[in-house]
């Protein structure tokens, strides 16, 4: 069997999750980053202007959790749904939880005082993992770019504290979902716990990241950082990501973009 093709950015944490669930149950795929004109291709592709998007069995799936669904059925080996019904209905209650609320906020909450402070280091963050070209084809449009970014996401200034009190709360859940033991849900490693620490990669920057930053972030942020590090919720997810990302399954790494 050909390879798996997954169409991803690199920074973004809803690929991420699924580059962790392509990794974690040691499925080979290569992937193809996609510039910021993703939209049009991915609107073709599957009817939704979104990434990340995995070619499997001759579909295009969209939607992190929907390639999760799709890739347990496929391939059942390092299962992510827990075998009992009660704890994978609760374990997708989490996955939905921290990809509606997490996800967006901690997006929001890191680049809404980038774009207003450095819309240049917030380009190279958001060219993260790309060619050098990817950041030289933005670097004209710093000053409009980020207009559309904040309208594509529904980023306002006004939500920066609402957003960052979201993130609070959303590592306040994992706090009391855990309730001292190692995972969210049972005693294995499921799809809830991989959601969540991978909405919160970018920010941590664990070491096992496979798309650090390549650039040092401003003070202001790497304070938020230093605060949400404090909170057990975020050394749980540090954790997370060291028992359980491993190496990566990709096939062979393309520096190009599509």
């Amino acid at each position: 069997m050909d390879p798996l093709l997954l169409w991803h950015i690199p920074l973004s944490h809803y690929s991420e999750k699924t580059r962790w669930a392509l990794d974690f149950k040691r499925i080979p795929h290569r992937r193809r980053v996609l510039a910021a004109d993703y939209l049009i291709r991915a609107w073709r592709a599957t009817g939704r202007g979104t990434l990340p998007i995995l070619f499997l069995d001759g579909r295009a799936i969209g939607d992190s959790t929907y390639i999760i669904a799709a890739l347990e059925e496929r391939f059942p080996d390092g299962p992510l749904y827990p075998s009992d019904v009660a704890a994978r209905q609760r374990a997708l209650v989490l996955e939905d939880y921290f990809d509606e609320q997490l996800g967006p906020a901690l997006r929001a909450a890191l680049m809404t005082p980038l774009f207003r402070h450095d819309p240049d280091v917030a380009l190279r963050v958001l060219t993260t993992g790309m060619p050098a070209k990817a950041y030289q084809r933005l670097r004209p449009l710093r000053r409009i770019f980020p207009v559309y970014y904040r309208f594509r996401h529904k980023i306002r200034d006004a939500k920066l504290e609402a957003n960052r009190a979201t993130v609070n709360a959303a590592l306040d859940r994992i706090e009391q979902e855990r309730q001292g033991r190692p995972y969210l849900v049972g005693d294995a490693f499921t799809v809830a716990d991989l959601t969540a620490a991978a909405m919160l990669g970018v920010l941590l920057q664990p070491p096992e990241i496979q798309y650090p930053l390549g650039v040092e972030l401003p003070l202001f942020l790497q304070d938020y950082r230093t605060t949400v590090l404090q909170h057990p919720a975020a050394q749980w997810a540090v954790n997370i990501y060291r028992l359980h990302r491993g190496r990566s399954a990709e096939v062979s790494r393309r520096a190009a973009i599509a």
